[in-house]
């Protein structure tokens, strides 16, 4: 009898969209054939859903009442649809609470976690019998702060933050206010790293070197000494990093300072942050 692992399981669940009690009873009768087991599967009704991406869904955000404990978590559908249904959004906020008020280092952690007697993985299993469509737990993250707060803000055009969105940021910093303040900003201005110094070396001498070319290939700079060359690289280079890096990009309720000057206007420090956009890196479903 071969051995019936927790990943070959975890595929059978990728695959059927079915819960795990289901894929490792299919898996036992077929001695652990994957390829069998969805045939037999098929046999019994179930579409293989292995082609179907779950490209769509909502992020949603807990912050515990203190602001020391947040999360912030990513729930997949495979459609817009599904996103706006209300079960759907209920199964983001229990999960939210969850990872904010537990410590779970992986997404395994995530889906063994309890919720009211039972697991993540099990409520995820119920909803997509009840929705009919493939849902997967994204990206997950929780914050324990130091000696500052959490503040989580999610984007929601048409709602409060509490029913989630496409957009959902997580903030650490001295006080709930420059928090909030910092959030709605990288929710808008998508920074992907705090400080100069956090930005990898090999992102930074890949750009100059790029930026070398282009500024030595500018036919304004043609014939000008080196100095004058490497100078405007260095503030073309200053304009890249203002473009990635938080505390050096202009801040967009007053774009004649810098959210590192916003920072220091409220005697505040930004400790990180986190922004999560559904479906970044995940491509979306093909019609059929």
């Amino acid at each position: 009898m071969a051995a019936i692992t927790a990943g070959l399981v975890a595929q059978l669940r990728e695959r059927t969209g079915l819960g795990m009690m289901e894929c490792k009873k299919a898996l036992t009768e077929t001695d652990g054939d994957l390829e069998a087991a969805i045939e037999l599967l098929r046999k019994k009704g179930t579409k293989d859903r292995g082609e179907r991406v779950a490209g769509e869904g909502l992020v949603m955000a807990h912050v515990s009442d203190d602001g020391k404990f947040g999360a912030l978590i990513e729930l997949n559908s495979e459609t817009d649809f599904v996103a706006r249904n209300e079960d759907f959004r209920s199964l983001a906020r229990e999960i939210a609470a969850v990872v904010a008020g537990n410590d779970l280092p992986t997404a395994e952690d995530v889906l063994a976690a309890d919720i009211g007697g039972v697991t993540v993985a099990a409520k995820i299993d119920d909803a997509i019998k009840r929705i009919g469509e493939k849902l997967v737990l994204g990206r997950t993250v929780r914050y324990a702060a130091g000696d500052g707060v959490i503040t989580a803000y999610v984007h929601n055009p048409g709602g409060a933050g509490s029913e989630g969105g496409r957009i959902g940021v997580l903030v650490e910093a001295t006080t709930a206010g420059l928090g909030l303040e910092v959030a709605m900003h990288v929710s808008f201005a998508k920074p992907r790293f705090l400080t100069d110094a956090d930005v990898p070396a090999d992102v930074v001498a890949k750009e100059r070197a790029f930026v070398e070319d282009q500024t030595k290939n500018d036919p304004k700079m043609v014939g000008k000494p080196d100095p004058a060359i490497q100078s405007a690289v260095d503030g073309r280079m200053r304009k890249f990093l203002g473009e990635i890096v938080l505390l050096s990009q202009p801040y967009i309720r007053e774009d004649k300072k810098t959210v590192g000057q916003l920072a220091k206007d409220q005697n505040g420090t930004i400790a990180r942050f986190t922004r999560f956009e559904v479906g970044e890196g995940t491509p979306k479903q093909a019609a059929e």
